[in-house]
C-alpha cells in the first residue's frame, strides 16, 4: 500500500513537472532576450509616438512605459535558467499594459490594436504550446475588452473577428514552424551522438563524457579501450558486411553486460570503449574481463548458420590523481590497450 502511495505522488508529480513544462520557454536564453526586445520597441515606439502627437509624452504613456522597462529589468538581472514564470508573465504583462494604455487613452483605433499583436509572436516564438495557448487567449480577451468598450457594437464584432483570427493564425503557423524546426534539430542531435551502424554513443558523446568526469574528478572513474581483433580478416573473408555483423556482435554483447549508468561507444572502425562511473578499480577490471570472456565464448552467427569466432584486445584505466585532462584518461587506456595486443591478443591489460 505504502508502495503504491509513493508511486501515485510520484505520478503526480511527474505530471505537474509535464504541464509546467508545457507553459515553459524552448530555450530560455532566447526568450528572456527577445522578451527583453520587445519590450524595449513597445516601450521606445509607444513614447515617441505619444510624444510627437502630444507634443509631449503623456502621463499614461510614461506609466505604460515605466512598468514595462521594470519587467525588462527584472529579466535581465535574473540568469536565464531561473527566469521560470517570469518568461511567460512578460507578455502577459504586455497584454495588460496595452489593454490599460487603450482604455486610459480610449484609443481602439489600428494604432491601438496592432500591438495585440506582439505578444502573441513573441509567445509562439519562444513557447511551448501551452504556454503560446495562454498567452493567445490572454490576448483575445484584451482585445475583446478594449474593442467592446471603445467602438459601436458592430465595430467591435467586425474588430474583434479580424484580429482574433489573425491572433490564430500568427499562433498557428509559428508554432507548427518550430515544432517541425525542434524535431529537425533532435535528428541532428541524434545522428550526431548515436552510431548508425552499432546503435551505440559516438566519440563525441564519450569525449564530452569523459572530459566531464576528469574536470569534476570522478574518483572511480574507468575507461576501457577495446579492439575487435583481426577485423581486416573478417572483411577479408566475410566481406564488408560480415565486418559489420561483427561490429554489431559485440556491441551488443557489451550493452548487454553494461549498466544503465555506462557509456558504451563507438571510436571508430572496429575501436570501441565503455566508460564506467562510481565503479572501483577491481570492479572495473573484473567486469572488463568479462567482456573479454563473453565475446571469446559466443561467436558471431552468419545467416548462413556458420559460427565466428570473435575475440577482443581491452586496456583499461582508471582515473588518477595525476590526469588532468580527458586525453590523459585515454592515453593510460590506449597504452594497456597496446599491452594487450603485444601479449597476444584477445586479453585485458590494466594501465
Amino acid at each position: 500500500m505504502e508502495g503504491t502511495r509513493r508511486a501515485d505522488g510520484e505520478s503526480r508529480v511527474a505530471r505537474r513537472r509535464r504541464l509546467l513544462d508545457s507553459f515553459s520557454a524552448r530555450n530560455p536564453r532566447s526568450a528572456r532576450t527577445w522578451a527583453v526586445v520587445a519590450l524595449m520597441v513597445t516601450i521606445l515606439t509607444n513614447v515617441a509616438t505619444g510624444a510627437v502627437n502630444a507634443r509631449g509624452v503623456p502621463v499614461p504613456e510614461l506609466c505604460g512605459a515605466g512598468v514595462l522597462a521594470a519587467l525588462s529589468v527584472v529579466l535581465l538581472r535574473r540568469p536565464p535558467d531561473r527566469v521560470g514564470p517570469l518568461i511567460v508573465l512578460a507578455p502577459l504583462v504586455g497584454v495588460l499594459t496595452v489593454v490599460w494604455l487603450d482604455l486610459v487613452t480610449r484609443d481602439a483605433t489600428l494604432t491601438g490594436q496592432v500591438f495585440f499583436i506582439v505578444p502573441v509572436v513573441w509567445a509562439a516564438a519562444q513557447l511551448r504550446v501551452g504556454g503560446v495557448a495562454l498567452v493567445t487567449a490572454a490576448t483575445t480577451a484584451g482585445e475583446a475588452v478594449v474593442v467592446w468598450t471603445l467602438l459601436e457594437p458592430q465595430q467591435a464584432v467586425t474588430d474583434f473577428a479580424y484580429m482574433t483570427v489573425l491572433f490564430l493564425l500568427i499562433s498557428g503557423v509559428l508554432t507548427r514552424a518550430q515544432a517541425v524546426q525542434e524535431r529537425l534539430v533532435e535528428r541532428l542531435r541524434q545522428q550526431a551522438s548515436i552510431d548508425p551502424l552499432t546503435g551505440l554513443w559516438t566519440r563525441r558523446v564519450l569525449d564530452t563524457a569523459t572530459a566531464r568526469a576528469v574536470e569534476h574528478r570522478v574518483a572511480e572513474a574507468s575507461l576501457v579501450l577495446i579492439d575487435l581483433d583481426r577485423f581486416k580478416t573478417i572483411n577479408d573473408t566475410y566481406g564488408h558486411l560480415g565486418g559489420d555483423a561483427a561490429l554489431t556482435h559485440v556491441a551488443s554483447l557489451l550493452t548487454g553486460r553494461c549498466r544503465e549508468a555506462d557509456l558504451v561507444a563507438r571510436m571508430g572502425g572496429d575501436e570501441l570503449a565503455v566508460l564506467m562511473l562510481d565503479c572501483p578499480r577491481d570492479t572495473a577490471a573484473r567486469r572488463a574481463q568479462q567482456f573479454v570472456d563473453a565475446v571469446r565464448t559466443t561467436p558471431l552467427q552468419l545467416p548462413d548458420g556458420a559460427l565466428v569466432p570473435l575475440s577482443i584486445s581491452a586496456g583499461l584505466a582508471t582515473l588518477s590523481p595525476t590526469a588532468t585532462r580527458a586525453e590523459d584518461l585515454y592515453a593510460s587506456a590506449d597504452a594497456a590497450l597496446y599491452v594487450a595486443k603485444r601479449a597476444g591478443r584477445g586479453r585485458l591489460s590494466a594501465a
